[in-house]
């Protein structure tokens, strides 16, 4: 079984898990029912971004991949202060004209993680109308989210872990309801944080931080 999941990301403090994907049912395939297993394949189901509610790789009947993802880039550098990913996927190159990269640095204190998601024009297809994108970040089971009041942040709070902050900039901040599958395959009821916006054929560039607060 193949997931839309380019680019999705997963983030930890120490033992505790902060941002996760939905999760699969794995071996426990008649724990969950069907409708539900498939959409834990969508790329909605995972930490990265979404255009249009489309997934980045068509999802076949039988659970493999079609069309969608054909290149994904990849680079990484570190320093005295970060270490840096960089990547990239073709998956809305086809349908809309649009590349998705993100660009990823970790301080080396490991308490701060920053993100910026960037769609940008490729080849001759070009959008006529702005389209909406999410960018969603999973929290895990028992982790929670105030948002402030300006929309564009939270504090996020963890049975296992100090509070960590969340900021953004390029688009609005969201808090909406999520599931996870467990190892044993049980459904949790979690949240997510979802980061709102639209796009031109000019591209967008959304940023984001995590911040621990000791």
């Amino acid at each position: 079984m193949g997931s839309a999941s380019t680019l999705a990301l997963e983030l930890s403090d120490g033992q505790q898990k902060l941002v996760v994907n939905c999760g699969g049912p794995g071996a426990h395939v008649d724990s969950v029912p069907e409708g539900l297993a498939a959409a834990l394949r969508t790329t909605a189901a995972h930490s990265t971004l979404t255009l249009a509610d489309t997934n980045s790789s068509a999802i076949l009947p039988d659970g493999s991949l079609g069309r969608g993802v054909e290149e994904v880039t990849v680079t990484r550098s570190e320093d005295n202060d970060a270490s840096r990913i960089e990547a990239a996927h073709d998956g809305y190159v086809r349908g809309f004209g649009l590349v998705h990269c993100r660009a990823l640095s970790l301080g080396n204190d490991g308490k701060e993680v920053r993100g910026l998601d960037r769609l940008t024009p490729r080849g001759r297809k070009k959008i006529r109308e702005d389209l909406p994108f999410a960018i969603r970040f999973h929290l895990a089971t028992g982790v929670e989210a105030v948002p402030t009041a300006d929309g564009l942040g939270a504090l996020i709070r963890s049975p296992g872990a100090p509070p960590w902050s969340f900021r953004c900039r390029g688009a609005q901040l969201e808090l909406e309801e999520s599931v996870v599958v467990d190892g044993s395959g049980a459904l949790r009821s979690t949240l997510q944080l979802v980061l709102v916006g639209e796009v031109s054929h000019l591209g967008a560039d959304i940023g984001w931080q995590f911040r621990r607060s000791s």
